[in-house]
């Protein structure tokens, strides 16, 4: 029993001493705190709104008067070209072979590109001369007939002396030997047109004669 007694006495001294303690302890915590001041000094601040002054617009400057444009007469010249007849070469074909096929028509050969100032025969210092020339063949038919005739047709040697733009004019009779002067004329091989001694690209034209020798 009285140990038991001593027991309790004893807890309750110490919650008093603990008590007491915190007590203390507390009462120092809030004196510091409120010894401090947790708050700056507030310093007035004057807000000034400054307005700034619009530069003054820059002055135009004056463009010179643009004097009106001079008119210049206009000059006309007109260049008096001579015409010039072209010149005809006739040549006379007495033999051929003989084709075994006549075919009737004018078959045209299409003009390869070319160059594009052509001289005609009169205008050039030395005209092309025949350097190698295919007979055309007779047509059979036409021999078999003892048919005779011409034909007239332009073409153009160029710088190097090959033919081309083959075109017939004229044939007697019409169609008959067309295509025989049409296949032998661009194997024909001439000495070119020259202008001061400068090749050019002449235009020729001759009459190619049938006859049965």
């Amino acid at each position: 029993m009285k140990h038991r007694i001593y027991k309790i006495f004893l807890i309750i001294s110490i919650s008093l001493l603990v008590n007491v303690f915190l007590f203390v302890l507390l009462s120092n915590l809030i004196h510091k705190t409120q010894g401090k001041s947790d708050l700056a000094p507030i310093i007035p601040i004057n807000l000034v709104q400054i307005r700034h002054q619009k530069p003054p617009p820059p002055e135009e400057e004056k463009l010179p008067e643009k004097e009106p444009p001079k008119v210049i007469p206009t000059v006309r010249l007109q260049h008096n070209v001579s015409k010039r007849q072209d010149f005809e070469m006739e040549i006379s074909l007495p033999s051929f072979e003989i084709n075994p096929k006549l075919t009737l028509g004018m078959p045209v050969a299409p003009p390869p590109p070319g160059p594009t100032c052509f001289y005609d025969q009169a205008q050039v210092d030395q005209m092309p001369i025949p350097i190698f020339r295919t007979k055309p063949i007779y047509p059979y038919r036409a021999k078999q007939l003892n048919i005779t005739g011409k034909v007239k047709v332009k073409f153009l040697v160029d710088e190097n002396g090959q033919v081309s733009h083959i075109k017939i004019l004229k044939s007697v009779p019409p169609g008959i030997f067309d295509k025989s002067v049409l296949t032998a004329l661009p194997s024909w091989k001439f000495s070119p047109g020259k202008i001061k001694g400068k090749p050019v690209p002449t235009w020729v034209i001759t009459t190619i004669k049938f006859e049965i020798s």
